[in-house]
């Protein structure tokens, strides 16, 4: 029975449950594209590959794969700093516009409302920095967040195409953002990935079951949306308990 137990203990160490990744693939265009597709303008630097969501405890990492790692400033004659990194959107459901597989008229009006955002506190830095995790509670994505062309100063459709209408930032003077008092950090792997980290304890986050996800950057000239599944801290818990139960079991057998 000691085989057993060891065997037991193995599985425990080594099963997902301590620890769960998922991978967001960038099959999403999202609304507003304007014939452009998954990418307005050039893949370089814009591109938006994958996201890994991955959660162990309370300990929540995101990295998004992009090309856009390390160009913030890029063209500054669109914008007043140039193009800069959107916050991250969070919400425990995915629920897009449309039934087309690149939900290619979702947008901020229409589609998933998001519950949490990763607020940066300079989206202008190529070095990273930290953020705060704050609540959206307003009702609709217009009563919490900023879309692109808050942050565009270039006139769509003659000077410059963008994707307008996507969720893009948290509107920190919003009276239903709320700061949670918890904060993270990101760090840039130059045109390679974004790395956000932060401790979820406390937060309702740190509960959910399912993540969606939303990204792009101040011009959503690319954006990635989807879902992962992420299990429970409880699910970890009441196996540690199981496998102590049938420890003590057992042990009071011999």
């Amino acid at each position: 029975m000691k085989a057993v137990l060891a065997a037991v203990t193995a599985l425990f160490l080594l099963s997902p449950i301590c620890a769960s990744a998922g991978v967001i693939n960038d099959t999403y265009w999202g609304g507003d594209a304007h014939g452009y597709g998954d990418i307005i303008g050039s893949a370089d630097p814009y591109d938006v590959i994958s996201a890994d969501v991955e959660r162990s405890g309370t300990m929540l990492t995101v990295d998004i794969a992009t090309r856009f790692a390390g160009h913030a400033r890029e063209d500054a004659w669109a914008a007043t700093n140039g193009i800069g990194y959107g916050d991250v959107f969070l919400a425990s459901a995915w629920t897009p516009s449309g039934t087309d597989s690149q939900h290619s008229g979702d947008n901020a009006a229409n589609g998933t409302v998001w519950t949490y955002a990763f607020a940066l506190d300079n989206r202008w830095s190529n070095q990273g920095g930290a953020f705060k995790l704050v609540a959206l509670t307003g009702p609709r994505n217009a009563d919490n967040v900023l879309n692109s062309e808050t942050f565009l100063s270039c006139a769509l459709y003659s000077q410059c195409y963008y994707r307008d209408g996507q969720a893009t930032a948290a509107n920190l003077g919003a009276p239903g953002v709320i700061d949670t008092g918890l904060s993270g950090t990101w760090t840039v792997d130059p045109d390679a990935e974004l790395k956000f980290k932060i401790d979820l304890a406390g937060s309702a986050l740190a509960n959910y079951s399912t993540i969606a996800l939303h990204w792009g950057e101040t011009c959503q000239n690319d954006v990635i949306e989807g879902s992962t599944k992420v299990p429970e801290p409880a699910s970890l818990a009441l196996f540690g308990l199981g496998l102590a139960a049938f420890a003590a079991r057992r042990k009071r057998a011999r």
